[in-house]
């Protein structure tokens, strides 16, 4: 059986340009000093040094590294009697590596919140079994493929943070934050803005993506129209209905739908994101319109004819960035409606049975 031994003064090497996974750097000191603590040793946790600086080749050594600007994800790591090295193909990565290191000696993060050491082994105390001796894990630059953490405007705020870090631990790699949030004014608006401000902070400190968006198809046409424009809006039994979702194939629509989807668009590529995501509403993902001009397409269609909108007016503000768009069924007929360029599928969303397990997480 492999062991880590937490009697050794390791020493964890670092290049002090590694910034972003600081935060990573610090659990993996603080956990091995937690071990030793509660295994009675009386080392502190292991000191962090720079990689460059010289060292005595008799001192244990956990190495880390990782390749600058990359976006990837992907990392290894391998364990040797006194030399331990995790390397990534980008800070994501390497904070991935640091975490499923320290899962192979059994630490866990809940989702309910803090977190689990292995215990103890009464006949050695002060060595802790490792499931394997290196892991390897391909990076993947498929945005429809990237673990997400999605947090929705019902999200309550003082959650969220613990959220974040959460995901980071646990090898997710984005955090999707609402595309807009609710009309607010005076201090609780600062709250939420305060608030976003703080987890894109915190995301990056786990150089985590930031996107933007979720079920946030229907705010590009806000309901208070409604009132003065009701033919933008959906068309049920002959009545025009101001829930779920709106008319995709009004003229109107569309001019209002790229109005917003511009506005709101340039302000998150201003934070840098590049991934979107534009779902319909919660739980009426299917509900479209049935206006004599709507039930010519499926809705299917509907909800590609308004995506396509929105992704026309992404490409020309950042021809780099792409919508993700729901579908979970094969009637729509790509002939007659096909996707942009600048588009992907999911098939399922956060909290759908088997969501998590293709790496959609819903807060």
């Amino acid at each position: 059986m492999i062991k880590f031994d937490i009697t050794k003064e390791w020493l964890l090497l670092v290049p002090p340009e590694l910034t972003s996974s600081q935060p990573a750097v610090s659990d993996l000191s603080r956990i091995i000093g937690l071990l030793r603590a509660q295994s009675r040793s009386p080392l502190p946790p292991p000191q962090v040094q720079d990689a460059a600086a010289p060292v005595d080749s008799q001192i244990p050594v956990i190495v880390l590294n990782a390749e600058q600007g990359a976006a990837s994800n992907g990392f290894s790591w391998r364990f040797g009697i006194g030399r331990i090295e995790i390397f990534a193909a980008s800070e994501r990565g390497l904070c991935n590596g640091i975490y499923d290191f320290l899962a192979a000696l059994g630490v866990k993060w809940p989702k309910s919140g803090g977190e689990t050491l292995p215990p103890p082994h009464p006949d050695h105390p002060l060595e802790y079994p490792l499931k394997s001796a290196s892991a390897y894990q391909p990076s993947v630059k498929d945005p429809a493929q990237r673990r997400r953490l999605v947090i929705t405007r019902e999200t309550p705020l003082k959650n969220r943070g613990a959220l974040v870090i959460w995901a980071a631990r646990n090898g997710i790699d984005a955090l999707a934050l609402p595309l807009w949030e609710r009309q607010s004014i005076g201090r609780s608006a600062g709250k939420i803005r305060g608030n976003r401000e703080s987890l894109m902070n915190l995301a990056k400190q786990y150089a985590m993506h930031v996107e933007a968006g979720g079920w946030d198809l229907a705010g590009l046409v806000p309901r208070r129209n409604f009132f003065f424009r009701r033919e933008v809006f959906r068309m049920d039994e002959g009545k025009r209905i101001k829930q779920y979702n709106f008319c995709p194939t009004n003229p109107d629509t569309i001019g209002i739908l790229k109005e917003e989807a511009r506005r709101r668009f340039q302000y998150w590529i201003g934070a840098k994101t590049e991934i979107f995501h534009l779902w319909p509403d919660r739980g009426a993902e299917h509900t479209w319109c049935s206006c004599p001009s709507c039930r010519a397409f499926s809705r299917e269609e509907q909800n590609r004819i308004a995506v396509n909108t929105a992704a026309d007016i992404l490409a020309e503000i950042n021809p780099e960035a792409a919508i993700s768009y729901y579908e979970n069924t094969e009637s729509a007929n790509p002939a007659d409606v096909s996707p942009r360029p600048n588009m992907f599928i999911l098939q399922l969303l956060p909290g759908d049975e088997g969501a998590e397990k293709t790496g959609l997480f819903l807060a």
